[in-house]
């Protein structure tokens, strides 16, 4: 008996092998991968790789920071995503002023669900620290939302050193995954007073108030107090070889760390910040660009299998509010836009070129965020049971990326004129097409608020 969907024709690629096979797919969910299935409806997938949908674990859509709000909203970020074979994100959820974790997860909910491509979910951020929202460690966990976030620099979000602890003996204590944005804030604080107080405002001093040692410092020690308390800890953005060798060695100790890396960093490197006018403000991101040898470090460790995922930390902004003429490099907003281009652009540049194999792209992209983040196995893999999530990329499109065919708001683009060979061009989520050879075919809100189990190590 006919299947509803088939995929057939593609090229198979999952963390353990590449195939050949069709994909049967009913209610949602994959129900063969066979030689042979017959389906009432055939996506035609001849001359192309088959993945598993990619996961990004790092966005920030309709984010606020300070009295500016991202360019991308639940609406043009999840069609980025979907236009860029992502078909699941965890955006974080920041716990307002007076606000509890739930509340915080409640109000992004609520915002994504009318406007979502493609399924999410959430990370709640802690802001702040009290017997009541560590109290709530188990009743979010319990809830579907398996992580939380604190950050180590950025004022108005860092916590102190008593407080991290405090999280992290929670965390431990409920089986949670701490992301940890990992900068020494007073050093950065110290540094960047000392370059102003200097009159050092242009774009080149922001490596030198955020370098690598702060990231370094920082990640040492959030190490030492994960493996003092038990607590796995998960770097987002890892950026310098200097924090990876701090990985390294809290590894070495037998502490449970995680690492994710971000494009931007694999990508360009700190000479962007030479650029002339205001060309070097678009490239600005905490942690900073670093050095060349710190992108090859980074692609390295990725083929390692050091680092564990690469996501996007897609956070927009307008080119008017990063040029603002009234801001030194210590004050414009950080942050970029890449989700619809991060996994095309690991294909083209890493499979293409040999810095890593399909296996390694689909578990950096899909696999191993689908463990961390209590998601496996129903997304992250194409097996019987799992969701119907793929992205289909067609290893001969050619595609050169310019501001203007990005779905994104954001009105410039960081990888501005890249040449690409190797693209998503179909997008799958649940067994539903979204996206189909640059056509938009599905409607705002039919993406699923995913609620999430404990994580599982890659």
């Amino acid at each position: 008996m006919p299947v509803e969907t088939v995929i057939r024709g593609g090229l198979i690629a999952t963390v353990e092998a590449t195939f050949r096979a069709d994909i049967g797919i009913d209610g949602g969910r994959i129900c063969a991968v066979a030689e042979h299935v017959e389906g009432r409806e055939v996506i035609d997938a001849t001359g192309c790789i088959v993945v598993p949908g990619a996961i990004d674990v790092h966005t920030h859509f309709e984010t606020g920071l300070g009295d500016s709000v991202t360019a991308d909203d639940y609406e043009s970020g999840s069609r980025a995503a979907a236009f860029g074979g992502v078909t699941t994100y965890v955006n974080y959820a920041f716990q307002g002023e007076g606000e509890s974790l739930g509340q915080a997860i409640d109000r992004e909910a609520a915002k994504a669900a009318p406007k979502s491509y493609v399924d999410y979910s959430f990370h709640p951020v802690v802001t702040r620290v009290d017997a009541s929202v560590l109290a709530e460690f188990e009743a979010v966990r319990d809830a579907g939302f398996c992580s939380v976030k604190l950050f180590t620099a950025v004022p108005g979000f860092q916590l102190g050193d008593d407080n991290v602890l405090a999280v992290l003996r929670r965390a431990a204590d409920t089986g949670m995954l701490v992301n940890v944005h990992a900068e020494d804030g007073a050093l950065v604080e110290h540094l960047t007073a000392r370059l102003v107080g200097e009159g050092r405002f242009e774009m080149d001093a922001l490596p030198e108030a955020r370098p690598d040692l702060a990231e370094a410092l920082a990640t040492e020690k959030l190490a030492i107090y994960g493996e003092l308390l038990g607590c796995p800890i998960y770097f987002v953005h890892l950026s310098s070889i200097a924090a990876l060798e701090a990985v390294r060695r809290g590894r070495a100790r037998g502490a449970e760390l995680y690492v994710e890396t971000r494009s931007l960093y694999l990508f360009h490197d700190e000479r962007q910040y030479r650029l002339p006018g205001h060309e070097a403000r678009k490239y600005v991101a905490w942690p900073p660009l670093r050095t060349e040898a710190d992108s090859n470090a980074l692609w390295a460790a990725l083929a390692r299998g050091e680092i564990q995922t690469c996501a996007t930390d897609h956070t927009t902004w307008t080119l008017a509010q990063k040029t603002d003429p009234s801001l030194d490099f210590a004050s414009i907003p950080g942050g970029v836009s890449n989700v619809e281009t991060f996994l095309g652009m690991l294909y083209s540049e890493g499979v293409r070129k040999g810095r890593l194999s399909l296996s390694q792209l689909v578990a950096v992209t899909s696999t191993n965020p689908a463990k961390l983040f209590g998601m496996w196995p129903r997304k992250g893999t194409i097996a019987v049971g799992a969701d119907a999530d793929f992205a289909i990329i067609d290893p001969e499109h050619r595609l050169r990326i310019t501001s203007e065919r990005m779905q994104s708001r954001s009105d410039f683009d960081p990888y501005e004129g890249l040449e690409a060979v190797g693209w998503p061009v179909t997008t799958v989520v649940r067994g539903r097409v979204v996206v189909d050879r640059g056509r938009l075919v599905a409607e705002q809100g039919s993406g699923e608020l995913i609620r999430r189990g404990a994580y599982n190590r890659p």
